[in-house]
């Protein structure tokens, strides 16, 4: 088989999180360890058939092994395909095919601590570089019935999943560590992510002291790797200088900057404060957290270019990095049948990221070379032209 480089890797990676992929039958059956196999800690993009099928997390994509997440679909135009050995994607009815490779599985998945404590029911890998930690399975936006349009950790959650639904700062510490200590130099940084508990000041204090954990097991593990949180904002704002002290990143996510769409697609967050508690947490943390350190998260698709752009211009005056995470439609969720960004818009947005990032002289993006459904790390590398 001929790989046909036609198509940049970038325009690839663009291609497919605007269409999806699908996989044959000889791909399914040769997938596998020691690959990395998907795990679904929150959500799920895929067609609900095959949620709990052996499939490939993220792909990676040629020479430069740009990461890709691989998000399943029916009618998607490329196929991922197995044969002679290979494994390998193509679009249907056309000649060029492209070989990819996936992530491993790493060997702190099956570790079972002296304290019976299976490690992999904390961590996970994201984007093959990321340890990632979703310490809370629930969000009090869905039990308000106004959560994320988008999100769909209601009905992922609603089925047994292999992770804790609310993790303990003792858990993540040792978890996180062990973790660490079995890694290769494949984790470049630690995320903290989760729903939202009711009360925004216990929720930004219960993820502190997860922070402070991750902090202590990156410590005790002697590694020099960065670690990111994500979180909404708290009512009480002086809260965020605790970061300071942890040297902990932070994203408080603007989601959708056109204001109608943030109320429509973010019912939730925009009772509880809105982008006007966004906007005040970011300049809070810009003024308190060393430069770089603090991020806020777009769903790339869900407005216009333009006004995405807009809300790109204002993170980066505030001080922060703006980040774009191309918008898919998940099944069971209100947005499930939102049309995706096509190839050109996703190309676009990243374009407009690193215009941005190049006049304002962005340090490093959130995700570095682990976003499978962002365009930072690519934007920040100046691969949109």
């Amino acid at each position: 088989m001929n790989t046909i480089a036609a198509m940049s890797t970038i325009s690839l990676k663009a291609s497919l999180l605007a269409d999806g992929i699908r996989i044959s039958q000889s791909a399914r059956r040769a997938y596998g360890p020691p690959y990395l196999v998907k795990r679904r800690a929150y959500g799920n993009a895929d067609q609900i058939d095959l949620r709990d099928a052996s499939l490939p997390q993220e792909l990676y994509l040629g020479s430069e092994r740009l990461i890709c997440a691989a998000n399943f679909r029916i009618d998607a135009p490329w196929l991922l395909d197995f044969t002679g050995g290979k494994f390998f994607i193509h679009r249907v009815g056309a000649d060029e095919s492209f070989d990819v490779d996936f992530p491993k599985q790493p060997p702190y998945y099956d570790l079972v601590s002296e304290e019976d404590f299976r490690i992999s029911k904390v961590v996970t890998l994201y984007g093959g570089g990321a340890l990632g930690v979703f310490v809370y399975g629930d969000c009090s936006l869905v039990t308000m019935r106004k959560p994320c349009q988008y999100c769909s950790i209601e009905p992922n959650r609603k089925r047994a999943v292999d992770f804790l639904s609310m993790t303990s700062p003792e858990d993540v510490e040792l978890a996180v560590y062990r973790a660490l200590s079995m890694d290769d130099g494949t984790i470049t940084q630690v995320m903290l992510n989760g729903g939202n508990l009711p009360d925004l000041d216990k929720s930004f204090g219960y993820y502190l002291r997860i922070a402070e954990a991750t902090r202590k097991a990156v410590d005790r593990a002697g590694r020099k790797i960065p670690i990111h949180l994500i979180a909404f904002p708290p009512d009480d704002l002086g809260l965020i200088r605790h970061l300071s002290d942890l040297n902990v990143a932070i994203a408080f996510n603007s989601e959708v900057h056109d204001s109608a769409l943030f109320e429509r697609y973010c019912p939730g967050k925009a009772a509880i404060g809105g982008q006007a508690l966004l906007r005040r947490a970011l300049e809070r943390a810009a003024s308190v957290l060393v430069p770089g350190s603090v991020f806020s998260i777009f769903v790339g698709g869900l407005e216009p270019v333009a006004s995405l752009t807009k809300g790109l211009r204002e993170v980066a005056e505030i001080g922060a990095t703006p980040v774009v995470n191309v918008f898919h439609a998940d099944p069971e969720t209100p947005l499930a049948n939102h049309p995706c960004p096509s190839r050109e818009v996703i190309l676009e947005m990243g374009s407009a990221l690193q215009s941005v990032y190049t006049e304002f002289h962005i340090k490093e993006p959130f995700y570095s070379g682990c976003g499978r459904n962002s365009l930072d790390s690519e934007a920040f590398d100046r691969r949109f032209h």
